[in-house]
């Protein structure tokens, strides 16, 4: 297993309002039965006995369980994949994997700039004369994580990608594939309403439409600078008795973007967790209020 993600207990204000199965028990006996016949998975207990740290081959087989489990009626929240390091003699390392892409010619160039960024050395490269070429790379695990969406998108979907595990080399530094946008948080809980939506369109892109429930710490769209907002979309308009001289304009939201559960584990970064419900996908910072956030991030400090 080359990339590990730890399951925990659904413990948003929401919990157990959609799921059937939402105690530590019983995911961690949903999670053995599936060890009886999904080879490559590994479970470990952690200290904390509402979570598990669940290993695999890659953030698609972890996302097909998660799916499997979300259609069962699990409720569940899941963290950021990550690779699993090794020490040997003293050195960091980590995997490294094999990944071969097939692109139209006119995609090349952003492919390998956006491989350049993830720290991918070119190992071959042959044209097949009709108009496409094929490309050979050896990069680290991490940098593929959340590269698949990006991928599609860059080649409008007609590019093709292989990858097979390589071997384990040395630690080469750095940061990858983080996003560079911060994120809007919802600073109460209730219903979303259009009119605050409204105002926040400018802010950013958003994840939530009007009437959706949203809690305290659940993040609501995209910010468009890199930094976190909180912000509160349950504001109504204040209405009074007297007759307004004006129309209201209507509002118009842009449609927002829908979560995929692969498009949201991409997304988070290590201080937040998706959160799986039969119903929905969420994305939640770890500490739902802002004190908690601020105290953590001091004491990251």
């Amino acid at each position: 297993p080359t990339v590990t993600m730890t399951f925990q207990v659904n413990t948003s204000p929401f919990a157990g309002k959609e799921g059937k199965f939402v105690t530590s028990r019983q995911i961690l006996e949903r999670l053995q039965n599936e060890l009886k016949h999904n080879v490559a998975l590994r479970v470990e207990e952690t200290e904390d006995g509402d979570k598990f740290r669940v290993s695999g081959r890659g953030e698609l087989h972890l996302g097909v369980l998660i799916e499997n489990m979300r259609r069962e009626g699990f409720e569940l929240a899941v963290s950021r994949p990550e690779v699993i390091m090794r020490m040997v003699d003293g050195v960091k390392q980590e995997p490294f994997e094999e990944v071969t892409i097939d692109v139209e010619e006119q995609h090349q160039g952003s492919i390998m700039e956006k491989m350049g960024e993830r720290k991918a050395e070119m190992t071959n490269m042959q044209p097949d004369g009709k108009g496409r070429i094929r490309m050979d790379f050896v990069m680290p695990s991490r940098g593929l994580i959340g590269f698949r969406t990006e991928f599609m998108t860059l080649t409008s979907g007609t590019g093709l990608m292989y990858h097979t595990f390589s071997h384990y080399g040395d630690f080469k530094g750095g940061t990858i594939g983080l996003r560079n946008n911060g994120v809007l948080i919802s600073n109460a809980t209730g219903k979303a309403l259009a009119y605050a939506l409204f105002t926040l369109q400018e802010r950013g892109r958003l994840f939530t439409s009007h009437a959706d429930e949203v809690y305290e710490g659940q993040i609501i769209g995209i910010h468009s600078r890199s930094n976190d907002l909180t912000v509160n979309c349950l504001k109504g308009k204040q209405l009074t008795n007297i007759r307004a001289a004006g129309t209201d304009e209507a509002l118009t939201l842009t449609p927002p973007i829908k979560l995929t559960l692969e498009s949201a584990l991409e997304f988070i970064d290590d201080d937040e967790l998706v959160e799986v419900t039969p119903k929905s996908i969420r994305i939640r910072k770890k500490f739902l209020t802002e004190n908690e956030r601020k105290r953590a991030s001091r004491n990251a400090e």
